[in-house]
Formats: structure tokens, C-alpha cells, sequence
């Protein structure tokens, strides 16, 4: 369950492996920007013992995604960004809150 995910980046002709990212049990991530910065958001949903475990926020740093920040999550398996009149908001789909799997 804890294993890398990676970011591919278009070198012009295929994907290359990019960034590797430390994640459990991801299920989805999601992009978004907010004032010209990017932000990635990934779903973990489990880490081989419980489905409480905490998503994370990463945001491009101009040469790679460095982590921001970590939301408590219940085996969430997915995220969305929206804006509302200027406001932005991440909404996540949880699918699970007790004890061990």
C-alpha cells in the first residue's frame, strides 16, 4: 500500500518519469491552480493497517512538487477543486471512518 506514485513529464516525443511521490494507497489526484501556482492533491485511502491516514497537498515549486501540506482523510478516494466567486475550495470523497481494515 505505501508505495511511490510518479509524475510523468512530456518530453515532446513520450512521458518520462518525472517525480516519484511517496503515497498510500492512493486512489486519485487532482490538479489545480490558484493564482498561477499549481497544486497537486492526492487521495491515500490506505496504509496496510488503517483507512485513517492523511491525504496531501503539494504545490510546484518551479522545478518539482514539494508537500504543503496534509489533510486527515478516511480512506478517501477522491478530490475536487472548485471556485466560487473567487474563492477556492477542495472537496474529498471519504469512504470509510472506524478502526483497522
Amino acid at each position: 500500500y505505501s508505495i511511490d506514485s510518479q509524475i510523468y513529464h512530456w518530453t515532446g516525443a513520450s512521458f518520462a518519469e518525472f517525480q516519484p511521490i511517496p503515497t498510500h494507497g492512493a486512489r486519485d489526484w487532482e490538479h489545480f491552480e490558484i493564482d498561477g501556482a499549481h497544486y497537486l492533491v492526492v487521495a491515500n485511502s490506505y496504509d496496510g493497517s488503517s483507512q485513517s491516514i492523511d491525504s496531501q497537498i503539494f504545490r510546484w515549486t518551479g522545478s518539482a512538487f514539494s508537500e504543503l501540506q496534509r489533510i486527515p482523510t478516511h480512506g478517501a478516494r477522491d478530490w475536487e477543486h472548485f471556485e466560487i466567486d473567487g474563492a477556492h475550495y477542495l472537496v474529498v470523497a471519504n469512504n470509510y471512518e472506524g478502526g483497522p481494515h
